[in-house]
């Protein structure tokens, strides 16, 4: 059992608790006098008033009735709670001591003016050790919480330090992941100490460094590996960029270390401080830009090559026009004689071919670009291909006196398999080139051998020849010899690109040589042979068409001048015109036409819907459609054939064309 205190020591707690208010003015008085850190608030201050008499009520309580053990517990609980607040508050150890000590000082003032006037002051002494003892208590509880908290806190800065490295460490594990998927070097350089940490191994890679002799030093990168042409500037730009500190970039080239392969490289950095912090070094990463660089180089000259093609193209366009509008001046005239009419017509006729052709070209080269070329396929002897073409440049050449020499080894007639016409086409075209670029009276000569497995046609001139080294480019597109634009020998330079295209579709190659300028040129297309034909090919319709009967005719087209004169080519037929499809049907209701060449774009309506409409009201039987448009295209074709055409040419129709259809459409 518990034995009761001394009524002394009881007395002596009233008189504290009597004077509770008095000893702590006191005693905030003295913390405010002593103390450097003050609570920073009203609140603060309230909080530390509510709280220390926590202390002062288990010291009256131990002198009261409470038994020394569960007093020295409850007093370190309590000194506990008070260091926790404390800290809370910005606190530390010396200041918590001293606040307690203060404490300790007005209690024990306040106990020696209450046995001032007790009438038997024996008790003072245990009194006075019975609080020291309390205090103590107070103060040991105090500072093994302080080193709970301490270590507690020191703990969590490890904790927190732990979960920084290792984010930290993830993040440059990402870098690295992430650099080594977009190829780049890492690096890190002192200006200072001119020294350098190479990150990864992609910097050796792109340097060409053995990895083995170690980083180079950004004295030694410039000397060793910068091309000597970006030297000085790259020094420049690394000067600048100390001097400002600002994020550094550059793009330069290089020779590596070994090889000496030329590359392109793009250096990007920050400078940030070190490991130490007194200083601060560029951070950055090095990436192989080679590529690149030759990408947008290759669209630089395309588009280049393009405004060329463009200039090009307008004189081109523009030359055949000069003498059709001379022509038509001419025309006008009546005293002109049989003569001068048919060099008139012949005139015209060879500047609107050539326009066609042109068009056609630049169609071609939009269907090879879009993937859209279709050929038709067939077994033939290469020499009707070679016929035709020379039937096609004879005239060309005869004009301009040139010597076209045939080597002809027909004994052998060398099948191939491919779209005849598109094979022409080409031939026709490295004739045309061979007159073009041929002067006045040279010689061309055509030739084909067999060269198992394939058959090789050659095109030889002594013209103005080519540079060698511009040879490769030539089949490029929009690509052509380089001549005055105001010479007579300017093209579209599309022409060879289009026949290498066609000839790779049919499995060969087309090649070009030359000695240099004004040693003439060759070209050579290479074909697969095939074997012959298992039966002769029948007769085209066109070849064996015969004189057709008048028919009545409707043609229908906006453009009333293509109308007109189509109109007047037909004029062995009955033939009706109208230029929009609402004038085309009410004349086809009273006209009942045999044929109708239907122009696709009217002004009021689309030619697929008068092609329905025909087709809906006329009887006893409907007419031949006949579409007449600029798109030739395979899904063009298709379009107008599901649409109930017949048949379907392309603007310019040529007359002759026409004029056999409608012998054979019947």
């Amino acid at each position: 059992m518990k034995k009761d205190p001394p009524v002394r020591f009881a007395d002596v707690a009233d008189y504290l608790a009597r004077h509770r208010s008095q000893l702590t003015r006191h005693w905030l008085r003295a913390v405010g006098q002593r103390m450097h850190i003050r609570p920073v608030s009203r609140d603060a201050t309230v909080r530390l008033i509510n709280q220390l008499p926590q202390l002062f009520d288990e010291l009256c309580a131990l002198l009261r009735d409470a038994g020394p053990t569960d007093i020295a517990v409850r007093a370190q609980h309590d000194a506990r709670v008070h260091a926790t607040e404390r800290w809370r508050q910005g606190f530390a150890l010396d200041e918590l001591y001293l606040e307690l000590h203060l404490l300790h000082q007005c209690v024990q003032t306040c106990a020696r003016d209450y046995y001032t006037l007790a009438p038997s002051p024996d008790s003072q002494t245990a009194t006075r050790d019975t609080i020291e003892q309390f205090f103590s208590d107070v103060i040991h509880g105090a500072i093994v919480q302080w080193h709970a908290q301490h270590d507690r806190r020191v703990s969590e800065a490890f904790a927190e330090r732990d979960l920084a490295l290792a984010a930290q460490a993830r993040s440059d594990a990402r870098l690295r992941i992430a650099a080594a998927a977009a190829g780049l070097g890492i690096f890190e350089w002192d200006p200072e100490t001119d020294a350098a940490v190479w990150e990864n191994d992609r910097m050796y890679e792109i340097t060409g460094q053995p990895r083995e002799r170690g980083a180079l030093s950004a004295r030694e990168f410039v000397e060793l590996v910068v091309d000597p042409g970006d030297r000085e500037s790259l020094r420049n730009a690394l000067n600048a960029a100390i001097t400002s500190s600002e994020d550094f970039h550059a793009t330069f080239r290089i020779r590596t270390v070994q090889t000496g392969t030329p590359n392109v490289l793009e250096v990007s950095g920050r400078f940030l401080p070190d490991a130490s912090g007194s200083r601060r070094v560029l951070v950055g990463t090095m990436a192989d830009v080679t590529n690149r660089v030759s990408a947008e180089e290759a669209l630089r000259q395309a588009d280049r090559r393009k405004d060329v093609f463009l200039a090009t193209l307008a004189h081109e366009l523009r030359n055949p026009l000069a003498p059709i509008l001379n022509a038509a001046h001419l025309l006008r005239q009546t005293d002109r004689s049989h003569d001068q009419l048919d060099w008139l017509q012949g005139l015209v006729e060879r500047h609107a071919t050539h326009l066609s052709h042109l068009i056609d070209d630049l169609l071609d080269l939009s269907r090879i670009t879009a993937g859209k070329i279709t050929l038709r396929m067939e077994v033939f002897s290469i020499w009707s291909a070679i016929d035709r073409a020379i039937e096609i440049n004879a005239p060309a050449a005869a004009q301009h006196a040139h010597r076209l020499e045939v080597v002809d080894s027909r004994t052998d007639p060398l099948f191939v398999r491919g779209d005849s016409t598109r094979v022409t086409q080409v031939l026709a075209n490295l004739l045309d080139n061979a007159i073009k670029y041929t002067d006045e009276g040279g010689h061309i000569r055509l030739s084909a051998a067999r060269d198992d497995p394939y058959v090789t046609i050659a095109v030889e001139d002594n013209g103005i020849g080519m540079d060698p080294a511009a040879i490769p480019s030539l089949f490029e597109i929009f690509e052509q010899a380089p001549t005055a634009l105001e010479s007579t020998r300017t093209g579209l330079g599309i022409g060879l690109s289009v026949a290498r295209a066609l000839i790779a579709m049919h499995g060969g190659a087309v090649s070009a040589s030359s000695d240099g300028p004004g040693k003439g040129s060759r070209f050579v297309v290479r074909l697969p042979l095939c074997d012959a034909p298992t039966r002769a090919s029948q007769s085209s319709d066109a070849d064996r068409a015969a004189t057709a009967a008048s028919r009545r005719v409707l043609i229908v087209d906006d453009n009333h001048d293509a109308a007109l004169s189509l109109a007047m080519i037909l004029d062995q037929h009955e033939v009706r015109t109208a230029n929009s499809g609402e004038v085309a049907l009410a004349i086809a209701q009273k006209f009942n036409p045999d044929v109708v060449l239907l122009d696709l774009g009217l002004p009021d309506m689309s030619g697929y819907e008068v092609a329905k409409r025909l087709r809906e009201f006329a009887a006893p039987s409907r007419p031949v459609l006949i579409a007449l448009t600029g798109y030739g295209q395979p899904e063009d074709r298709r379009r107008t054939r599901e649409a109930g055409f017949d048949y379907h040419l392309v603007k310019p129709a040529r007359p002759e064309d026409v004029v056999s259809l409608l012998a054979t459409a019947f």
